[in-house]
């Protein structure tokens, strides 16, 4: 899916009963209760309202109980239990008091302690604690997955299996807290912290709570109108405004994915903490800080905009949150944001000339894809896939996505299997018909797959190819909070017939394979080649472009979503190397030799007789 920025283009477009304990380190059960309460005090005093909980299409969920503090009436806060049971229905929380002021959490996946003094968060395993991922497939470990009914989880490897991960939440000024009811935490903070790869969200936006339960592909299109609009007021109240950046800087700083490029990554962003960079980097820097804790919403705005420049990572990281929120619920609002915030990025343009380079960058990446796209129209004519040149077969292959709906009905029984007549765009129809034809033909030897104009899609897109290709369907990656390795294995449907069985085994391609890459191959596009360059297929072109992190469709404090690469897994070689800087090729290519099949076939010819 592609962002713009609103401010250089156009605007884009239940409970749970839960066992706990009642009694000083004691371990006996009350439905729903938890704890010992804390000494009284007026600042605990607190106003509860039952909300509504909808999903993406405004479908009703339930409800949920939100908990409201009157030393911060506008931020929402919620039990562990009770948003457990929001993100995975059916299961619970059992919460123990171990000392005076820490309580230990335990669900159906994990164990974590709370410390309400210190406000800490402490864990041996803290993806299995935050794991939803058995809701997507039965026993599934917290990992990388789309759910692609093509591909399925097999198993995962982890080094070193467990973590202890302590999270300092008193450091950011975030406030956990406890009763006789339960512990809790502030909504955005505890949806940050169950966030995931598959992009399970919670969202408050003062009315109402929104989840994804079908993660990335309720939020495919950004975030919904109905949603975004009762936020689109001129401003937000003190409290709203300080606890809103508190939390951006404890997630951005301990959740972001360091995949190294960034701005703030260079000048010290994980050492220092999103807050003291952005002190440090100038005058770029503080007016992006004053802009995030202003009670101007347009202020706001703006700076999650200058924000964004700063995090640039290359086309993961969108903290400007009119790249996913639709603004044009409030028209009036709109009309006033966009000068605004143009204006506001003039102003902090001047005071940032690096990110000139940075953008430069970007639209060189976007510049050789459009000349590679016209170079090929001319060759081969517009919309053609497959060519065959001599012994050589070549297939375009620009997305690594497919049309789900028809494939979804399919493995279910309830439709066709899709082909190229009904979904004549379906990029693995067109990579499996253009497979088979190589196959059958006997004068073919070679087969070039060009995603030199492919800017990335589905991970499981790229388990179905290297599967073909090389008979493995393994993702590698390492969590950028735990330093964990991470070798993530597959099933796949190789001959797509709906069935994950012994057939799938006899499918083979007597082939020689090459891959073409450019500068403008990022994300699964540069995921692909780090793999099959491990694996021994050979590379042509120029060097990818990069994007070695999966990412998230976040919920800001305020209930804007904003996108930002994640901790949870930062891809590598097989090797577990970062792969954010691109894959080199074997054979470099200029421009007009990037569809010369003959010369590329006679490369892979020569490649694979060493």
């Amino acid at each position: 899916m592609e962002m713009k920025d609103i401010f250089t283009t156009k605007m884009w477009r239940s409970m749970v009963l839960v066992a706990v304990c009642t009694g000083w380190l004691t371990a006996c059960t009350v439905e729903d209760n938890a704890v010992v309460p804390e000494p009284t005090e007026p600042e605990r005093e607190y106003s509860e309202r039952m909300v509504t909980v909808v999903d993406p299409k405004n479908t009703p969920q339930g409800m949920v109980t939100l908990r409201f503090y009157n030393d911060m009436p506008s931020v929402a806060y919620v039990s562990v239990s009770a948003f457990q049971n929001l993100m995975y229905p059916g299961t619970t929380v059992q919460v123990n008091q171990t000392g005076r002021d820490q309580y230990e959490l335990t669900n159906a996946f994990g164990t974590a302690t709370v410390n309400v003094t210190g406000d800490t968060f402490e864990s041996d395993d803290y993806e299995a604690f935050t794991n939803l991922m058995g809701q997507v497939q039965e026993g599934m470990a917290n990992t990388v997955y789309d759910a692609l009914p093509i591909v399925r989880w097999k198993s995962i490897e982890t080094t070193p299996r467990q973590v202890h991960l302590k999270l300092d939440y008193g450091k950011y000024g975030i406030d956990l807290r406890a009763d006789d009811k339960g512990v809790y935490f502030p909504f955005a903070t505890i949806a940050d912290l169950y966030m995931d790869g598959y992009m399970h969200m919670a969202c408050y936006n003062g009315q109402t709570v929104m989840v994804a339960p079908n993660g990335a592909y309720s939020l495919i299109n950004g975030y919904p109108e109905f949603f975004v609009t009762p936020i689109l007021k001129e401003t937000r109240t003190k409290d709203m405004a300080q606890f809103a950046y508190k939390n951006l800087c404890f997630t951005l700083t301990n959740f972001f994915g360091y995949p190294g490029r960034s701005l703030l990554e260079k000048k010290g962003l994980k050492e220092k903490g999103l807050d003291q960079a952005l002190q440090d980097y100038g005058k770029a820097g503080q007016m992006t800080r004053d802009l995030l804790q202003s009670q101007s919403m347009y202020d706001f705005i703006a700076g999650t905009a200058t924000l964004g420049r700063l995090l640039d990572d290359g086309g993961h990281t969108y903290t400007n949150v009119t790249a996913i929120n639709p603004m044009s619920g409030n028209a009036s609002f709109a009309e006033k944001l966009i000068p605004y915030g143009k204006e506001k990025v003039e102003e902090f343009s001047s005071y940032c000339p690096e990110y000139e380079q940075v953008n430069e960058e970007k639209q060189s990446r976007v510049n050789e894809r459009k000349t590679l796209a016209a170079l090929r129209t001319e060759k081969f004519g517009n919309g053609v896939h497959y060519v065959k040149v001599g012994n050589t077969a070549y297939c375009q292959f620009d997305k690594f996505l497919c049309d789900d709906s028809g494939w979804r009905k399919f493995y279910k029984g309830e439709g066709a299997k899709p082909t190229l007549k009904d979904y004549p765009n379906d990029w693995l129809i067109i990579l499996q018909d253009a497979l088979d034809r190589a196959q059958k033909d006997p004068e073919v030897k070679n087969f070039i797959l060009d995603i030199s104009t492919n800017g990335g899609g589905s991970s499981d897109i790229v388990m179905l190819i290297t599967s073909l290709l090389c008979n493995k369907a393994d993702i590698y990656y390492e969590n950028a909070l735990t330093g964990q390795k991470v070798k993530c294995s597959y099933e796949v449907d190789r001959n797509l017939d709906g069935q994950f069985d012994e057939k799938d085994k006899a499918v083979k391609y007597d082939l020689n394979f090459g891959l073409v890459i450019s500068s403008f191959s990022f994300s699964c596009g540069n995921m692909l080649p780090g793999l099959l360059k491990d694996y021994g297929i050979p590379l042509f072109g120029k060097q990818s472009g990069g994007g070695s992190c999966c990412v998230l469709f976040s919920p800001s404090a305020d209930g804007f979503g904003y996108r930002y690469s994640t901790h949870r897994s930062r891809m590598t070689d097989t090797k577990f190397v970062n792969i954010d800087s691109g894959i080199t090729p074997h054979y470099e290519l200029a421009i007009e030799e990037f569809f010369d099949i003959e010369k590329i076939g006679k490369l892979i010819e020569k490649h694979y007789s060493k």
